[in-house]
């Protein structure tokens, strides 16, 4: 978090250098509103995350939490929760449903905004791949990212919220059997 409290002393910086030179109080006033926008989007943004890291998930007798109905995951892509303070990104791909980390450890881009693409989960921010399984990159890319248990009930998600080691394989829960077995 001090990186933006770096930011703001630059950008204070040659500010206040180009108001001594300058006295046009038009660009003091868009610059305390500029800082005022930022720090306030900020603040907002924080507390709305603080909210829903204090969520208490209702967990099932074995420690699954429960995250969404498998339909409200779109294919290829993840839903991201919260759980013990840690992100968690819950993919649904090929009629399977895997979680892992939701921090890339190349540069710790946000893996739940990515989407899985040639059977990777696929980094935004850089297109580093891992995979839904293992957590593990592709060969010869050795960074890896713990994954987590998952199971289907009825027309639920659940995640337990204990990581595996990094790189850890976990059988991903399977939809159409956990439907089978839900029907009558």
């Amino acid at each position: 978090m001090m990186v933006y409290f770096a930011y703001a002393l630059l950008v204070a910086h040659v500010v206040l250098g180009a108001l001594q030179s300058d006295t046009n109080t038009a660009l003091a006033v868009l610059l305390g509103a500029g800082v005022a926008l930022v720090a306030t989007l900020h603040l907002l943004a924080g507390a709305k995350e603080r909210r829903v890291d204090r969520l208490v998930a209702a967990a099932t007798t074995e420690g699954f939490l429960e995250v969404c109905r498998i339909d409200s995951i779109p294919e290829k892509r993840a839903k991201v929760i919260s759980a013990g303070g840690e992100r968690i990104a819950v993919f649904r791909y090929d009629g399977k449903i895997s979680a892992v980390s939701n921090v890339c450890w190349h540069q710790n881009g946000p893996l739940g905004e990515g989407r899985i693409v040639d059977g990777c989960i696929t980094c935004p921010w850089h297109g580093y791949q891992y995979l839904p399984e293992s957590g593990a990159s592709p060969p010869p890319f050795t960074d890896k990212v713990p994954t987590f248990r998952t199971r289907i009930v009825g027309e639920k998600v659940l995640v337990h919220p204990c990581a595996y080691p990094p790189g850890t394989s976990i059988e991903p829960a399977r939809i159409e059997s956990a439907r089978m077995g839900a029907r009558p």
